[in-house]
């Protein structure tokens, strides 16, 4: 099921969604961002499933948007939308970061409701050496999580963030050792077994007043990141990333 890019699977209550592009350290091009924003639409209507999820193929969780021109990497609108299906989507997410997560793999990893990372695992967020702004709602959601302080040494300055790091300020729950995280993933599948009406309702509880503050929070980013993109600074950055990208190969 899924696309080439996309793996997904379903055993006993539980959907698996499997970034897989691995030889572009799953980088997310548009046609990843359309099938995973529909997947997590069609799936939040799907009574038989209980619990997504979300997972890299390779070394990465992924690397983010891939920023090659050639990549078909879709419309902002796309971006906002699949941030938007993150925060509606009514029943169990968990995020299993299998590597490092940059950018709006990151981002969209902190609107999950529980986050696992393998101990080879970081987070980073470099968007403002691009000439871009927060987004997946992290303008609220990483100093809610981190504090304003180390949210703002993220977001601003790029700094990464171990797993370890992640775990203690509690933005992830827990860290796995990197050859047990398989045999980890396969203990998840007892939670599909959760009754559904009980899960769909403690989701509604737990977002009933966040789910308005990140939407709001997605809304001003995606206008904000038009901004971003239509500036001279965008363009610049985004060249020099190329050149350099080139350089290495």
């Amino acid at each position: 099921m899924g696309t080439n890019c996309l793996l997904l699977s379903f055993r006993n209550g539980v959907r698996k969604i499997l970034f897989n592009r691995p030889e572009k350290r799953n980088a997310f091009n548009g046609e990843m961002y359309k099938t995973l924003t529909n997947t997590l639409n069609d799936d939040a209507q799907n009574d038989k499933i209980v619990v997504t999820i979300l997972t890299g193929a390779g070394a990465y969780y992924s690397s983010g948007t891939d920023l090659n021109p050639t990549a078909a990497n879709g419309s902002l609108e796309d971006y906002m939308k699949l941030v938007q299906a993150f925060i509606d989507y009514p029943k169990l997410l968990i995020a299993v970061v299998n590597g490092p997560a940059i950018g709006i793999a990151a981002t969209t990893a902190a609107l999950c409701d529980i986050i696992y990372a393998s101990d080879t695992a970081h987070f980073e967020t470099p968007f403002l050496r691009l000439g871009l702004c927060a987004e997946g709602a992290s303008s609220y959601t990483f100093p809610r999580t981190l504090g304003r302080s180390r949210a703002s040494e993220i977001l601003f300055l790029s700094k990464k963030m171990s797993a370890k790091e992640a775990c203690d300020v509690g933005l992830i729950s827990r860290v796995i050792p990197h050859n047990q995280l398989d045999s980890f993933i396969d203990g998840l599948y007892e939670y599909g077994s959760l009754p559904l009406n009980a899960v769909k309702i403690n989701k509604k509880l737990i977002m009933h007043e966040l789910k308005g503050i990140l939407t709001r929070a997605n809304i001003r980013e995606f206008e904000s990141l038009e901004t971003c993109i239509g500036s001279e600074e965008f363009v610049n950055a985004l060249m020099s990333f190329m050149q350099k990208k080139k350089s290495k190969l």
